[in-house]
């Protein structure tokens, strides 16, 4: 990256995690975005994602799960 090859990096990942104090040679270079290790989260994501956990929640709640990964645990 300090040559300039390949011209642009983004990364989420480090090797030592978290990044704490913003002191990482990459936090410095013009040529890099770096993003927490979140980097991947979407509003719609979590939209989705949340929607179908309370869907789940409400669903056991009401005696009738739903999307169980091991039905079998719930015969005994």
């Amino acid at each position: 990256m300090k040559a300039g090859r390949p011209g642009f990096a983004a990364t989420d990942v480090y090797e030592d995690e978290p990044v704490i104090g913003a002191d990482h040679p990459l936090l410095k270079m013009d040529n890099v975005v770096c993003t927490p290790h979140l980097g991947y989260v979407s509003e719609e994501g979590y939209d989705n994602f949340y929607g179908l956990i309370v869907d789940e929640l409400v669903a056991f709640a009401a005696g009738k799960p739903i999307n169980v990964a091991n039905p079998e645990a719930l015969k005994k």
